[in-house]
């Protein structure tokens, strides 16, 4: 024997049963209820039948409906339709109350959620996503009380850690800190301690703060900081939870929402993105785009942003305190940054457009791999504080200044950067720099700092390309400054390619040695390969000294088989050691009179001197050299020592070298 059931073609009428339908169904003469549409019959993608119902759960307009003293109830499965709860996405409807409900029961029950294409689903508040689902359609957000946003959540709350066995100092680089934990979690760390004052905004200092994957109670990811006190430090565990993957999330604003935070916000573990769109419409008021915030393992694929210029925090994609972000092909345009993050680690960008510039505050091991970063004039490319950058052959086009910068206001940035293969494309700028600090100052007019710079243990720039107009063009740029700082350990400079103006002047690294302000090390400079340029005025390594009679913490230069170049400039304050080995060399320009060659150990091996001018050269050793072009020495009394020298119609040279030749040759 079949039960039939009451067929209503709406929800309207489904919620208006008759006192006989009501008594039919308590009776068992009806086993429920057939809904052919929500709003009109066939408005869903298939009808629903509703169960009289025992549930205590309260009527949310979709899965539970409350009617004349009685609850129908229906369980849906995988794969559900927004249109079932009543949701009808036509632009103009406000669906709030809809997606709140809907949302809600797909998050409690672990439901894979549907938004149809052609959707525009108009929402006034703001509501938590926590399981995968399909956007076929858009979201359309419009502030009507506060704050709109959509945020992609945990299912789980976080535990505060009892940290009272831990030890009570806890180094940067440590994978054991006495957690106590069966199986995987993730742990956030947030302490008072300072871990950089910001400069110019004492009230706004950079705590140490960060997040670490563990197993079995060790943590498998170091930590970047280091944590003096732990009463000082807050940890919160995370369970970790289910990946989920969500399609096409599409979002879009046409006015000012004054969000606090951005209008899709991550706080989740293991999630995908695949293919978001944020659009917002309203020029020059978009806050943030998308932020990720606490959490771990987010892969960004393909998403689209356009819009968020806010002036002093308009970004495109936001990373705050995460862990292991991968950003695949984003396409950020028409922001005044296109990424910006702080207290993150493991971050991985790959390929794309970002406009205007990479601004990263602070983050360790932060890797971008084939990007393309389109800036305003006098920008900066890439900005950075923090610890190990990897650039693989990003490209900078536009009007920037500065390719890499130093961020001027936090000038920490420690570990190793290298910037393999950049292309740097600017133009309309008077001035370029490859690499240096934000506030450039310079030789003559030095910036201070309240927060002591520190500057990475190496610096690798391989096989640089420049096209630019600028008159004044520089690879690596360290002028001097006024405030104690550790200077670069060692800086590596290969294989460049330079396009300007012939009247152009350019220095693949300027390096002031000032023993007054530079702490611990010496710096090591060295220069690889070929400068292929139209530059007429170019020089490979220029170390200026500011103290007279100072020859503390000198430089070590190293000239590897260096051809393009017209000069090298230093004196001996500046410079312990300078080995040419290979190579070409024209003038030698000395950079301060004061400062006297005899403390010097400078060597030119199988070196072939093309002439110009030696300046105050005293003492050197010319090795295996060949001197194919006229010089002018500074006496003829010169020490400087030879040993197999060569030389052929030159004039100029030293008596002490010229009876030291070989015969000429042809």
């Amino acid at each position: 024997m079949s039960f039939p059931c009451i067929v209503k073609n709406t929800m309207a009428e489904m919620r208006n049963l008759s006192a006989a339908e009501i008594a039919d169904l308590q009776n068992g003469i009806y086993k429920g209820v057939c809904l052919l549409g929500y709003y009109e019959k066939g408005d869903t993608p298939s009808p629903v039948i509703y169960h009289l119902s025992a549930t205590l759960g309260i009527d949310d307009g979709g899965s539970i409906i409350e009617t004349g003293g009685i609850k129908l109830e229906h369980n849906f499965a995988h794969d559900l339709d927004v249109r079932y709860f009543g949701v009808k996405g036509n632009g103009t409807y406000d669906d709030t109350p809809y997606v709140l409900s809907y949302f809600n029961y797909v998050n409690v029950n672990n439901l894979f959620w549907v938004i149809p294409g052609n959707f525009k689903v108009v929402v006034k508040q703001p509501f938590e996503i926590k399981t995968s689902g399909r956007c076929d359609g858009k979201f359309i957000l419009t502030n009507e009380n506060g704050d709109v946003s959509i945020t992609i959540a945990r299912r789980f709350d976080g535990e505060i850690i009892n940290k009272a066995s831990w030890n009570q100092i806890l180094l940067r680089g440590t994978l054991d800190v006495g957690f106590i934990n069966e199986g995987l979690a993730n742990l956030h760390f947030y302490s008072t301690e300072i871990l950089i004052e910001r400069d110019g905004v004492p009230t706004d200092p950079y705590n140490k703060r960060e997040f670490v994957r563990t197993n079995g109670g060790k943590l498998t990811t170091p930590l970047v900081c280091t944590y003096n006190d732990k009463n000082t430090l807050t940890v919160t565990k995370y369970v970790l939870e289910d990946s989920i993957i969500i399609d096409n999330l599409n979002i879009e604003t046409a006015e000012n929402l004054n969000a606090k935070n951005s209008y899709l916000l991550i706080r989740r573990d293991n999630v995908t993105l695949n293919n978001p769109k944020i659009i917002n419409t309203l020029i020059n008021v978009g806050l943030v785009g998308l932020e990720i915030k606490e959490c771990a393992d987010v892969i960004i694929n393909s998403p689209f942003i356009k819009g968020f210029k806010k002036d002093g925090a308009g970004y495109g994609i936001a990373n705050y305190e995460s862990i292991g972000v991968v950003i695949n092909d984003g396409n950020v345009i028409d922001c005044r940054h296109g990424y910006t993050g702080r207290n993150s680690v493991d971050v991985t960008i790959n390929r794309g457009v970002w406009e205007d510039g990479i601004d990263d505050h602070w983050t360790d091991r932060f890797t971008a791999n084939n990007t393309i970063v389109k800036t305003g004039a006098g920008a900066a490319a890439f900005q950075f504080a923090g610890n190990d950058v990897t650039l693989n052959s990003p490209v900078a086009n536009g009007g920037a200044r500065i390719f890499f910068g130093i961020r001027s206001d936090t000038p920490n940035l420690g570990g190793i950067v290298n910037i393999n293969n950049p292309v740097f494309n600017t133009y309309s700028i008077a001035d370029i720099f490859m690499f240096a600090l934000t506030s450039t100052g310079g030789i003559a007019t030095p910036p201070a700092f309240s927060t002591p710079p520190t500057f990475p243990e190496r610096i690798n720039i391989i096989k640089p390309i420049i096209n630019t107009d600028a008159t004044e063009i520089s690879c690596y740029n360290l002028g001097a400054i006024n405030a104690r700082y550790n200077n670069i350990k060692h800086l590596k400079i290969t294989d460049t390619i330079l396009n300007a103006k012939p009247d152009s002047s350019y220095v693949a690294a300027l390096i002031v040695k000032d023993s007054i302000y530079q702490e611990t090390y010496n710096t090591t400079v060295e220069i690889e390969g070929t400068l292929t340029t139209n530059v007429g005025n170019a020089t490979s390594v220029y170390v200026h000294s500011r103290n007279n009679n100072d020859y503390n913490n000198r430089a070590e230069v190293v000239l590897n088989n260096c051809f393009g170049y017209n000069r090298v400039r230093f004196n001996g304050m500046g410079v312990k050691n300078l080995i040419a080995q290979g190579g070409e060399m024209s003038n030698f320009d000395n950079d301060n009179l004061v400062g006297e060659f005899n403390t010097c150990n400078i060597q030119f091996k199988n070196v072939e001197c093309k002439g110009g001018k030696i300046d105050h050269l005293t003492h050197a050793l010319f090795q295996n050299c060949v001197f194919t072009g006229n010089y002018v020495f500074p006496s003829a009394d010169s020490v400087s020592l030879v040993n197999n020298v060569k030389y052929a119609g030159v004039s100029g040279l030293p008596s002490n070298i010229v009876n030291s030749m070989n015969p000429p040759f042809a």
